[in-house]
């Protein structure tokens, strides 16, 4: 399903790559004597550590990677990710979650136009009786009966049911709910 498989020293060297890029970030700004800046960057780093914690204590091992290795490859998309509440263990949901995301990202990618910045950030909300997981996408649609067919057709896979989307030249949302079995 993914399109990639990593190794781990391919892993390691995407990871200490993204370091770098953030220690330089801070080092730059010290040297401008950017205190203020430095401290968002450095709350920043703390917020994404975070969200990459509570997403992997999901064990959704697909899941986490495709999210947290989505910007290793050259894409017409940015995202970003948060995870809200208290984690649990959602691995029976692993296999439905990264192959509905990984459809509708690639199916974003392809009407996106690749000459502005796209950006995508899902959110996912854990409350007690199920997982919402929230898409908003900031960007350069070009093909919108594309994206209402292709969501049309995958309004329930699974457990998963979109639940509402609201599509726009330039933003599109949607809401998706995860049905947990008890």
């Amino acid at each position: 399903m993914m399109e990639k498989r990593w190794t781990i020293v391919e892993a390691l060297r995407h990871s200490r790559h993204d370091w770098l890029n953030k220690i330089q970030l801070i080092k730059g700004n010290l040297s401008l004597q950017r205190i203020d800046r430095v401290n968002e960057i450095i709350q920043q780093i703390i917020i994404e550590a975070e969200n990459e914690a509570k997403l992997t204590n999901l064990q959704t091992a697909q899941f986490a990677e495709l999210l947290m290795t989505y910007h290793w490859q050259a894409r017409h998309i940015q995202l970003e990710y948060e995870v809200l509440g208290e984690p649990r263990p959602l691995h029976a949901y692993d296999h439905m979650l990264v192959t509905w995301c990984h459809s509708f990202l690639h199916m974003l990618e392809e009407c996106s136009s690749p000459h502005v910045e796209n950006y995508v950030t899902i959110t996912i909300d854990l409350t007690e009786r199920d997982v919402r997981l929230f898409f908003d996408y900031r960007g350069m649609l070009h093909e919108h009966e594309k994206v209402k067919e292709w969501l049309q057709k995958h309004s329930r896979y699974d457990a998963l049911t979109i639940c509402e989307h609201v599509i726009h030249e330039h933003e599109l949302t949607v809401c998706a709910i995860v049905h947990l079995f008890k």
